[in-house]
């Protein structure tokens, strides 16, 4: 070695420090991950309670298709049946004190106020005020497209803000 101190003779290697290690992470990572699991487990739980809150759109939906299988066979009460299940449906939804009272024309009138996109409101009370009339008998394709609206209702409806309070 030279006494000189910008000699090249007098370098070394530069020292690394040690490797960081995997395990255990940083508490901020646990911190991280707790938060994540926190929100997973909200988003799983209101998940839950969604599904069970709508167990019976489910039970319509199974009790309309039922409905339609009987069509074929000249189910006399088949528009019975099919308003019975939607006023099963719009008490849940809009409450008992408001829809029991509600028959024939008036209850007509409120499934087509009430409908929401994906079917034409005025089929939909044309064919329930042609049933609850009586003078004649519904034809199947008029009963089919009955059930085709009531199934659309069934699933589409929702009560609106205001009135959930």
């Amino acid at each position: 070695m030279s006494d000189d101190p910008g000699s090249l003779a007098n370098l070394r290697d530069l020292v690394q420090p040690p490797d960081i290690a995997f395990w255990p992470p940083a508490p901020g990572l646990w911190i991280v991950a707790a938060a994540c699991l926190a929100m997973l487990a909200v988003l799983a739980w209101r998940a839950v309670r969604r599904y069970r809150a709508a167990a019976y759109r489910r039970a319509a939906i199974a009790e309309l298709e039922a409905v339609s299988a009987g069509i074929e066979q000249n189910d006399p009460d088949a528009v019975a049946r099919i308003s019975a299940v939607m006023k099963r449906v719009a008490m849940v939804e809009y409450g008992r004190d408001r829809i029991a009272s509600l028959t024939g024309q008036a209850w007509a009138e409120f499934v087509a106020h009430e409908a929401s996109t994906g079917f034409d409101p005025a089929t939909i009370y044309r064919l329930l005020t042609e049933a609850f009339d009586g003078r004649r008998k519904p034809e199947p394709s008029d009963l089919r497209l009955l059930v085709g609206h009531a199934e659309l209702w069934v699933r589409a409806h929702r009560t609106p803000p205001a009135a959930e309070a």
